[in-house]
Order: C-alpha cells, then sequence, then structure tokens
C-alpha cells in the first residue's frame, strides 16, 4: 500500500507540483509567533501544448515568473477543508508524503464534503486568490486541498488535486525547505490543452458544393484542384469551425474579432429567408420575395447554443457586390468560448457583375483573438502584499480561405446574313443547359431580378419562359453570368425575311467569353425564297414550277408522238 502511494505521490508531483507540507505533523500547533493566523493562497494556472509540458518544475511557493507555460483565464478553483481526513490518515501512516498521495488519490475524481470557499475563476492573467484561510484549528493546522473544478472542453490534462498543509515553509532554487513562513502562497498548477485549441486551429469550408466542377485552369489555390461555377444569386452555405484557444480573454474590449471579406463578386448579405428545416431558400431574389420571415445570416454558435455576438455588415453595391461582415465576440458573459470549438455559419452568392466573369473569387475569414499569449512580466511593489505576474495580451490572427472559388463565364454571337455577312438585328434566341448528369441543374436559362436590382439564375423547363435574348444593330448576342458547361443557342424568332436557323451547341468554359468577345462565332441566317431550306415557303414555289414545266413537257411530246405516227 505504502508503495502504491509513493508511487502515485511521485507520479501526480511531476505533473501538479504538489506542494509537500513542511511539517511532518499537522496535529500539534507548536508556539511560533511566525506562523500567521490567516494566509492567502494565489493559484497561476498555466497550459501548455499537447506534448509540450516540460520536466517537472518544483513550486517555491513564491513568485515564479518563469514558470513557463501560458496564463490561462477562466478556470474555476475550489478550496477545501480536508484537516480531519489527513490527520486520519497521517496517524495511520506515520508518513507526510504518504498521507498526501492518499488525499490525490481520493479526490482526483470527487470532492471533499467541506469547501473552505466558493469556486473562483482566474482572471485574464490565469490568477486567483483565495483570501484569509485560517493557518489553526483550536490543536491542529489546517489541511486543505485546492482542486480544479473548471476547466474548457479542450483541456486534455487538468491540474491535480494540491494537498497544503499549514503552516508552508518556502522553498530554495535547489528544492530545499527554508525557515521562511509564508503568509502567501503561490502555486502553479499546469494543464494541457489539445493542439487544435492551443493554436486556434481554424477550418472554413463550402457546405453547398452541389454545383458544377471544373479543373482548375487558372493554377489558383482550389481544394481537389477544382473551381466551382454556381448559378449567380443562388445561396451557398458556408461553415467556419474555429477551436478557440483556452488562453482567450473576453472582456469589455477583448475576445474574437471574425472578418470574412470575399472581395468582389461574393456577396454576403445581411439577411436571409430560411424554409421550416432552417435553410435558407434557394436564391437571392426567392429569398427577398419569400413568405419566410427574414432572419440575420450569420449565426454563431457553440455546443448547439447561440452565441451573444455583434455582427456588422458592408456592403458597396456599386463596387461590383462587394460586401464583408465584422462579428465581435466580447465580454464576461462569453468566457466559457475559452478552450471550445466556435462554429458559424452563413450564406453567400456570385453576384452578376463583371468581378465574377472568367475570374475564380474566394472568400476568406480572418480570425483575431485577444490571448494571454506573449511576453511574462512579474512585478511586486513595496506597497503590494499580493504581487501576481501580468500576461501581456497578444492578438493571435488566423486566415482561412474556403480554397473553392467560384466563377461563371459566357459566349458571344453575332447573327448574320448566309450570303452577304451582314450583320442582322432583331433575332431572338434562348439558351438551354444541355447537362444531363444533374437534371436538376438543366433546363432553359432565365434571369430574375428583384425590385432592388438582385439578380439569379434558374433554369426553366418551358421555352417561353426563359430568358430570350436578342441581337442588337450589330448582330451581336452576348451570352454572360453562365456556369461553365454545355448549351444550345436555340433561335426561335428570325429577323423579317429570314429563315430560322437549327439550334447550335457551345460550351462555356475558361475565357469563352473573351475569346469570343472580339471575333464571335457567327449565326447565319438564309433569306425566305432564294435559297430554299427545309420548311420554308422557297421550296414550295420551286415546286410548283417544277411540277409545271415537267407537265408540259409531257404534253408537248405526246403531241409530237401522234403527229409522227399519222
Amino acid at each position: 500500500m505504502k508503495n502504491k502511494l509513493k508511487a502515485l505521490f511521485m507520479s501526480l508531483l511531476l505533473v501538479a507540483s504538489v506542494l509537500i507540507p513542511s511539517l511532518a505533523s499537522a496535529k500539534t500547533v507548536n508556539a511560533d509567533e511566525n506562523i500567521p493566523e490567516n494566509v492567502n493562497i494565489t493559484v497561476h494556472k498555466r497550459v501548455f501544448k499537447d506534448g509540450e509540458l516540460p520536466e517537472n518544475t518544483q513550486n517555491t511557493g513564491e513568485l515564479m515568473p518563469n514558470f513557463g507555460g501560458e496564463a490561462l483565464p477562466n478556470v474555476g478553483f475550489t478550496v477545501y477543508d480536508i484537516t480531519d481526513e489527513y490527520i486520519e490518515k497521517l496517524t495511520e501512516t506515520k508518513d507526510a508524503q504518504e498521507a498526501t498521495a492518499a488525499m490525490v488519490e481520493r479526490y482526483t475524481d470527487e470532492k471533499p464534503a467541506t469547501a473552505a470557499t466558493e469556486q473562483k475563476l482566474t482572471d485574464k492573467n490565469g490568477v486567483v486568490t483565495f483570501e484569509g484561510l485560517a493557518t489553526k484549528d483550536n490543536d491542529n493546522f489546517k489541511t486543505y486541498i485546492v482542486l480544479e473544478t473548471k476547466s474548457a472542453s479542450a483541456i486534455t490534462t487538468k491540474a491535480a488535486p494540491m494537498v497544503l498543509t499549514m503552516p508552508m515553509y518556502a522553498y530554495d532554487s535547489n528544492g530545499e525547505v527554508t525557515s521562511k513562513v509564508l503568509d502567501n502562497i503561490h502555486v502553479y498548477p499546469k494543464n494541457v490543452e489539445n493542439a487544435d485549441n492551443y493554436e486556434g486551429k481554424l477550418t472554413k469550408e463550402l457546405v453547398d458544393d452541389t454545383v458544377h466542377h471544373h479543373a482548375n485552369a487558372w493554377g489558383v489555390n482550389a481544394l481537389d484542384d477544382k473551381i466551382l461555377s454556381p448559378r449567380v444569386g443562388r445561396l451557398l452555405q458556408y461553415k467556419v469551425t474555429y477551436n478557440v484557444p483556452a488562453t482567450t480573454i473576453f472582456g469589455t474590449d477583448s475576445g474574437l474579432t471574425i472578418v470574412d471579406d470575399p472581395g468582389h463578386g461574393i456577396v454576403l448579405p445581411e439577411k436571409v429567408a430560411k424554409d421550416a428545416n432552417g435553410k435558407a431558400v434557394d436564391t437571392i431574389v426567392d429569398s427577398l420575395n419569400a413568405k419566410e420571415a427574414q432572419v440575420d445570416n450569420v449565426v454563431a454558435t457553440c455546443n448547439g447554443k447561440t452565441v451573444n455576438a455583434e455582427v456588422k455588415y458592408h456592403e458597396d453595391q456599386v463596387q461590383d457586390g462587394n460586401s464583408f461582415f465584422e462579428m465581435k465576440i466580447t465580454g464576461e458573459q462569453n468566457a466559457d468560448l475559452a478552450g471550445e470549438t466556435l462554429e458559424i455559419t452563413y450564406y453567400g452568392y456570385l453576384a452578376k457583375t463583371e468581378a465574377s466573369m472568367d475570374k475564380p473569387v474566394d472568400n476568406k475569414i480572418t480570425v483575431t483573438a485577444d490571448t494571454t499569449k506573449g511576453d511574462q512580466t512579474s512585478t511586486e511593489g513595496e506597497t503590494t502584499r499580493l504581487a501576481t505576474p501580468f500576461a501581456s495580451r497578444a492578438a493571435t490572427v488566423l486566415e482561412q480561405a474556403a480554397q473553392k472559388p467560384l466563377a461563371v463565364g459566357g459566349y458571344n454571337f453575332q447573327k448574320v446574313d448566309a450570303q452577304s455577312g451582314k450583320a442582322l438585328a432583331g433575332a431572338k434566341f434562348v439558351v438551354l443547359d444541355t447537362a444531363t448528369d444533374n437534371p436538376k441543374q438543366s433546363g432553359y436559362v432565365k434571369f430574375n431580378q428583384s425590385a432592388n436590382g438582385r439578380n439569379d439564375l434558374k433554369w426553366v423547363k418551358e421555352r417561353e419562359n426563359a430568358t430570350v435574348y436578342t441581337s442588337d444593330k450589330d448582330g451581336n448576342i452576348a451570352l454572360e453570368y453562365l456556369p461553365y458547361g454545355e448549351y444550345q443557342l436555340v433561335e426561335i424568332e428570325a429577323p423579317a425575311g429570314y429563315a430560322k436557323g437549327k439550334a447550335l451547341d457551345f460550351t462555356v468554359a475558361k475565357d469563352t467569353y473573351q475569346a469570343t468577345k472580339n471575333t464571335p462565332d457567327k449565326v447565319k441566317n438564309a433569306k425566305k425564297g432564294l435559297l430554299p431550306s427545309t420548311g420554308s415557303y422557297g421550296i414550295y414555289i420551286f415546286l410548283v414550277i417544277g411540277l409545271a414545266l415537267m407537265g408540259g413537257a409531257y404534253v408537248w411530246f405526246r403531241r409530237i408522238r401522234k403527229n409522227d405516227n399519222v
């Protein structure tokens, strides 16, 4: 039993640097005028990255400015009185170390019955002080145990219980007990934090990526080397996951600042309409026209609960739909976010602007966390009874893009006379998406516009509901803001005096819009009656004339034969 307790004690000593009571017995109070009636216990909470916990550092009971690690705020500690239990175990074992190890073992997973203090949280410097704790109880010295009673989920190794038997004497740099009695006791419990939270892991993903995927011919940063080409105006959901460092300080003017600035081409609306399942309706125009109530676009949650955050939207529609949001999560009411996982969801859409034509645009998010990381300094003024280390605040900035760039393209045609090459105005066309890989994204192209100028693209099954493109005075037909893919240009009305042409297949891909802008593909039309074509009136005229000539020739031939016979 003794060997077990000693082994346990030594293992805990390496983890938590537990102070050994400086007196062999806690049962007898000696008359010593140097022993204070009350003491203060100050906990300096330190955290280390998983796998980087240093070798044991002996607590001296005094300030240790070079202890290492980072200050850890918002960790709860409670002091319990275990005097009677400790004395009972000490009487049994006759060994202070074994008695201490037994207390540590017992209260690693449970709490003592008698709390000497209420739970208190470490401040932004990772410090909490318990004042006025009695050193004696009648004829016995007090024994306290300090337990970590609240910590973030990112903490993989909590501090071991700290047993403190009065009176406490200071240790020197060699780990030897001195004759200095402590009335202000400083202890440095250590935590281990998982790497993701310690480093503030930040991820961003485009959840709604069921859109056309294409080879990354631009060489931009993209997952799987793919470019996504959605319908303009379609609401696409983004999800950001941030492992909040446990060292984050949440105060009046400190905490987290989160900015998503996609630049020109992608718009992040302030409000969206969501269906009964909490998903935004299909497009921005649908959202503006929806019966459902408009709700905040950007939502932050932690462990399934909405986070109290201030969100400001900035939008400049003049500059190609540039918009971004800034979210601030501050205040002590958000302190429990430290060491947890924060999720932020929101919708964005590709605008109908020049910025998105053949120019892949991605949106990146930037998170700035006010943490305790940085140079640590210690101050101890002559008039300050309790000197505490001060952890300088440092801003940790992380940036992450979705790595799923969005782009659309287009194509140019010119309507001309088949013989002369003269430009023809007034020809009308619709565009058919011939994609077969996703029936939901195929059909005739239709652009819609809301009252405030928002645009979206949809596929419609009926030709009469499609957007109509009309050739201008120069015969030009500009097809813009189309997802990359296969299409047909279908003529539904030819210029006066001309026959309709057949449907033309074309492909929208990288730079096809610019490549065909100065040299558009020709759409040739023949005049009616001159160059007959299947289905026109011209061919019937020729048929009638041909039949008449053949009939006349036959009659003439019969007459000649009759005369010859006579």
